[in-house]
């Protein structure tokens, strides 16, 4: 007969739900905050900064967003960046993570504290900017992708993960004559799916929020990523999205109101590709966390 909870465990798990539930509420205000703002009439935003729920709901500001050329021709250059630049980078990190854990691998140590070295020494801005130049790569979507090709963090992870593969499995596959690369591509990867999920998710909210890389080499505003429009309206109020439109002559476009609805527009599309990985991301983290 299993035991009654005592008293003090009962008020242990009133107080850690309510501390919970206070972590959720003001995690979670911030972003309902901005969508209550983004739904509701310009004239309503302007009287209080607290709105809990909107008393009337407009949907003009997404109008406005959706049907401005500058803000969707941003969000396909981010789909386009974030699905190219997270599939290159997880095959990169993928082929420089599996080789490393080979021992027999001639200079691997040395091969591996070279790549360490780069977390905690760098060029500099100016070398970078002038490397970037002479590749070509200004004013080119390339400049988002190809230099962010491998994170050491990420690569470490991935290494760790692999090593926690049995090598029995590769031994059999050499046996019945396969090679390295039929192993890593019909073996590995397959049984790295976690480790892929959590990675790649990493990988697509940084190349989604990616706005430095734009504001550095990309001259050209039709190159801009969604990010890279949305720090121009938060911070520059940059008139031109406003001219030649519709809805120039209301008052609300420069307000919080279009403000919101940009920032809901550049975050759900994030948050609706979590759940489908939400299983592999929880598995990977925490295989990553145990394995040595």
């Amino acid at each position: 007969m299993i035991k009654s909870m005592s008293l003090s465990g009962k008020i242990f798990d009133v107080l850690n739900i309510l501390f919970l539930l206070f972590v959720a509420v003001i995690t979670l205000y911030p972003f309902w905050h901005v969508l209550v703002g983004s739904i509701m009439p310009y004239e309503e935003s302007i009287k209080s900064g607290f709105h809990l729920f909107p008393r009337s709901i407009n949907f003009e500001a997404y109008q406005y967003v959706f049907s401005k050329d500058t803000i969707i021709r941003s969000l396909f250059v981010s789909l386009f960046v974030t699905i190219v630049g997270t599939l290159y980078q997880l095959f990169i990190t993928a082929i420089t993570a599996y080789p490393l854990i080979k021992h027999d691998l001639p200079g691997r140590s040395a091969i591996f504290l070279f790549i360490i070295f780069t977390m905690f020494f760098g060029g500099g801005l100016i070398p970078y900017y002038l490397l970037i130049k002479n590749l070509g790569m200004v004013n080119s979507l390339a400049v988002m992708i190809i230099p962010a090709a491998l994170s050491t963090y990420n690569m470490i992870v991935m290494k760790t993960f692999f090593q926690g593969i049995p090598i029995e499995l590769e031994e059999s596959a050499k046996i019945d004559g396969a090679g390295y690369m039929t192993i890593f591509f019909k073996i590995i990867i397959p049984l790295s799916i976690p480790s892929l999920a959590t990675i790649g998710l990493f990988i697509a909210v940084g190349q989604w929020n990616n706005w430095y890389a734009p504001m550095l080499y990309l001259n050209d505003k039709s190159l801009w990523p969604l990010a890279m429009v949305l720090r121009d309206i938060l911070i520059n109020n940059n008139m031109e999205l406003t001219r030649g439109g519709s809805y120039v002559s209301q008052e609300f476009l420069l307000g919080d109101t279009i403000k919101n609805a940009v920032v809901m527009v550049s975050v759900i599309p994030i948050i609706i590709v979590y759940p489908f990985i939400q299983k592999h991301f929880v598995k990977g983290v925490m295989i990553g966390s145990i394995k040595s």
